[in-house]
């Protein structure tokens, strides 16, 4: 009996699943493991704060002195996290390592999907995703990845995740096969189906993560250039575009244009200073162009061209950073991943184009690859179990002063490396830091933060921590449970008031006259300049203003996450310094009557009141681009559903008639 093709296609996908989900078969089950390091603890908080917090996900006050909510990571992982914490009732912790494992063990089979749809055979296809699953070649070309990931024949995927917490990233890599798979099929089917299909496949990897969205836009420029179809190129170019701008209208919310200026601000400056090389794009682009000519010439069939067009930019970008410290763009030594993927798809490509001898057609190597692939597999699921080992959370300084601080509250706090990225997984406590410094409105902050790990002067890091209203800060000495240890001198803040300790872990007070965000003080006071991190001397009248015993006090109550009361006995010609990152979307009323809102030379929220008296301030944030950017994906999502529905309505009649 003739097995259908259908029922072939489902079995491969079945199979690397099963063999991916294996290695990652404890996942399902730990909250956490012994990678305390992992940014995966920001992730979980963030999925945390969704549950919690999930009809007020505009303002996000939590991180970086608050920032709007699309700010703090493109958010599609998170929403399935907090989603799946919600209906299993399990701990977002849980949540997330099921979902990301998951993520894991579907990745290969979009691989496989898609270079199957794009004219790879099934059965090279399949040993793609196989390949996909066990080997990667950033480990065979790359020393320094090989070496962090344990071999040559280490399971990279797999550390990513579980050591760096990579889970958004995987997840746009889980997308991007599919996406571009899709697009395909909707190039050539040609029905409003497949285009709105396509569109949500590119938007999932843009809602994913950057990393994987900017390789998304690779992928497809590659696809564009390796001549699939039989459409003229402007027709095929066109549409893919129109793809791209509804996908664009589908995850506006989440990608407003003032998201994408604040990412595109602060990239060139995370993770090493980003200097634009003008010559290196130009020879990236130019060997892309060449390399398609090159590739056409030769005839090969769309399927190799695209996958060895794709792998020449992800390679590109990746081999210049770690061989020549050459970068194309910010954060080049990431896409090592991608270039993973593009290896495999560009595999799948050739070798379906490449005529093989009877004794070695695909079929007859199928069993002798898989066969040779078991003891790589067992090797890799050994490697994995000793990476997801679980710990008691209970144990760690990450929880133990996450929880003190949500049990007993000291405002706004500044918390270093780890206990940063994890706080917010067990609290509300709101932090100076963050998970995410892309998303820094206040990208002043950067210069702010490295002064306080890397300076040595205590009244410096005082100056600034008062600045920015922060009444706790985490210290700890050499001998810390905080993994990465970023203060250069942990020593400057011996003396100060001890709020908490265990061993060398402190949580010191910071001496403030008048802790909270509001503070009354006067025009002059305000900072006439942004100073030098490294220089406190000009803030001084505003740090004075905030102590000064002849202004009145002021009282800021938040009432949710994206408003807040201020209450002060005002004159009129007094101001309202709120340490709050200050951005358009913030608007000042009394009584009713808007009032003058803006930011001062630190970035912060200035109110101008007007008042004479007791008198209370509504502060709410409310921004219209956001609210539009709504507007435009309900109406592209309608839009979309009824250009579907018309089309088979129309279909219906033709096929009567």
């Amino acid at each position: 009996m003739k097995v259908p093709q259908a029922a072939r296609t489902a079995a491969g996908a079945a199979a690397l699943f099963a063999i991916n989900a294996l290695l990652t078969l404890p996942l399902f089950f730990i909250p956490y493991t012994r990678e305390m390091g992992s940014i995966e603890a920001a992730f979980i908080g963030l999925a945390r704060y969704i549950g919690e917090h999930f009809g007020d996900l505009n303002w996000f006050p939590l991180w970086y002195g608050g920032i709007p909510f699309p700010d703090s990571y493109p958010p599609l992982l998170h929403f399935t996290v907090a989603a799946v914490a919600a209906i299993g009732r399990i701990s977002p912790a849980l949540a997330y390592h099921a979902v990301t494992a998951l993520v894991y063990a579907l990745a290969p089979v979009t691989l496989f999907w898609a270079a199957w749809r794009l004219g790879a055979g099934r059965v090279t296809a399949w040993l793609a995703g196989l390949g996909y699953s066990l080997l990667s070649p950033s480990c065979w070309l790359i020393r320094v990845v090989r070496a962090d990931a344990g071999g040559w024949f280490a399971p990279r995927r797999l550390g990513t995740l579980v050591k760096y917490g990579e889970g958004p990233h995987l997840t746009a890599l889980l997308f991007l096969p599919l996406a571009v798979g899709m697009v395909h099929v909707a190039l050539e089917k040609r029905r409003p189906i497949y285009y709105v299909g396509a569109s949500l496949a590119v938007a999932a990897v843009v809602l994913s993560n950057w990393i994987g969205a900017f390789a998304l836009s690779l992928a497809l420029s590659a696809y564009l250039l390796a001549g699939f179809g039989k459409q003229r190129w402007p027709v095929r170019w066109l549409s893919a575009a129109a793809i791209g701008v509804y996908a664009y209208a589908l995850a506006m919310p989440w990608m407003t244009p003032s998201t994408i200026a604040t990412i595109r601000a602060n990239a060139p400056l995370v993770g090493g200073r980003f200097v634009a090389n003008l010559v290196m794009d130009a020879a990236f682009a130019a060997g892309l162009l060449l390399a398609a000519w090159g590739l056409a010439r030769l005839h090969l069939p769309p399927a190799a061209r695209f996958g060895l067009l794709f792998l020449y930019s992800t390679a590109f970008i990746t081999l210049a950073a770690f061989y020549f410290h050459a970068a194309v763009l910010p954060q080049p030594e990431r896409y090592h991943l991608e270039m993973d993927l593009a290896f495999w798809l560009a595999v799948a490509g050739v070798a379906a184009a490449i005529p093989l001898p009877a004794p070695m057609r695909p079929r007859a190597a199928f069993a002798a690859l898989l066969v040779a692939a078991v003891p790589l597999w067992l090797h890799q699921h050994r490697m994995a179990r000793e990476m997801e080992k679980p710990i008691a959370i209970q144990s760690t300084v990450e929880y133990e002063i996450s929880h003190w601080l949500a049990s007993h509250p000291q405002g706004r706090v500044f918390a270093p490396g780890s206990i940063g990225f994890w706080m917010n997984a067990f609290s509300d406590t709101p932090m100076l830091t963050g998970g995410f410094d892309n998303g820094e409105r206040n990208n002043f902050l950067q210069d702010v933060i490295f002064q306080i790990y890397a300076g040595d002067k205590q009244q410096t890091a005082l100056d600034w921590l008062n600045a920015f209203g922060c009444d706790a800060v985490v210290g700890g000495a050499k001998d810390s449970r905080e993994v990465y240890h970023p203060y250069a001198h942990p020593e400057k803040f011996s003396g100060l008031p001890e709020l908490w300790r265990e061993g060398g872990d402190v949580l010191y007070q910071v001496p403030r006259a008048r802790p909270g965000l509001a503070h009354v003080v006067r025009a002059t006071d305000l900072p006439a300049v942004r100073p030098p991190g490294y220089d406190t001397q000009p803030l001084k009248p505003y740090l004075a203003a905030l102590g000064d015993p002849t202004l009145p006090p002021a009282a800021l109550v938040w009432r949710g996450q994206s408003a807040a009361a201020i209450t002060a006995d005002l004159r009129p010609e007094y101001l309202l310094s709120v340490q709050v990152t200050y951005d358009e979307g913030w608007h000042a009323s009394v009584n009713g009557v808007p009032r003058r809102v803006w930011g001062d030379k630190l970035g912060q929220l200035v109110v101008e009141p007007r008042c004479a008296g007791p008198c209370t301030v509504d502060l709410t944030w409310d921004s219209l681009e956001m609210r539009a950017a709504r507007w435009v994906s309900r109406a592209a999502m309608a839009l979309g559903l009824l250009w579907i529905l018309l089309w088979r309505k129309r279909s219906v009649s033709t096929t009567t008639n």
